[in-house]
């Protein structure tokens, strides 16, 4: 075959796949998925992040830019873009931030990230701090503390970022619990648990850990 030839037919497979790909119907986004999420609050509010893509031909999507687009959400910890050829859908993969407790009107989650709320109220610990910082401060003790622990707190304040103190939910009643600062908080944990289950202790309201060495109940 003619060199000239080959080059004609290469020219139109090129500008074929040109055309089929950027302007004709054929690879078009026919439909797009959300996984992760079902709150019809976060699509809607996803959606209007990545725009209506339906229609989109499927060349001029950019899963990257979209992903980074959507991760510029706070309350989306990941996100992911991914493009079927065949089928012509545009999968939307997004992993949400899982509120922990809630400060200032925003949330929090485990990793100390604050994110703006996006759907129903979620029933959540309120963090209580005079300043921005000390909210910050506290909103980072808070999501350090160990899970099972953390789950019983109804409530926790700060009058600086090295005091800070909790209401403990307990099976028949509240306890005020003083930690002091962020530090040495698995010995205070530890010193506090066994300091409820004395029997002695059954009728207490408040329990100061501040100094877990010499801890004070009322």
């Amino acid at each position: 075959m003619p060199r000239i030839i080959k080059v004609l037919i290469f020219a139109l497979i090129i500008s074929t796949l040109t055309y089929l790909l950027g302007w004709s119907s054929v690879f078009t986004v026919k439909r797009v998925e959300y996984v992760g999420i079902t709150n019809t609050i976060q699509i809607s509010a996803a959606e209007k992040k990545v725009g209506n893509l339906t229609g989109t031909k499927l060349a001029r999507i950019e899963p990257r830019r979209l992903s980074k687009s959507l991760t510029s959400l706070s309350w989306i910890k990941e996100a992911d873009v991914s493009r079927n050829w065949f089928s012509g859908s545009v999968t939307i993969s997004i992993d949400p931030r899982e509120p922990i407790g809630a400060f200032g009107g925003r949330y929090i989650d485990s990793s100390g990230a604050i994110f703006d709320p996006v759907g129903a109220p979620v029933d959540v610990p309120q963090l209580r701090a005079p300043t921005p910082e000390t909210g910050l401060a506290a909103a980072k003790l808070f999501a350090s503390l160990p899970a099972d622990f953390r789950q019983n707190i109804a409530s926790m304040s700060a009058r600086s970022a090295s005091d800070f103190s909790m209401v403990i939910s307990g099976p028949s009643r509240n306890l005020t619990l003083r930690f002091g600062d962020s530090q040495e908080i698995d010995l205070k944990i530890k010193v506090f648990k066994a300091l409820i289950e004395l029997e002695e202790n059954k009728n207490i309201s408040q329990i100061d850990v501040s100094a877990p060495h010499a801890p004070i109940v009322k």
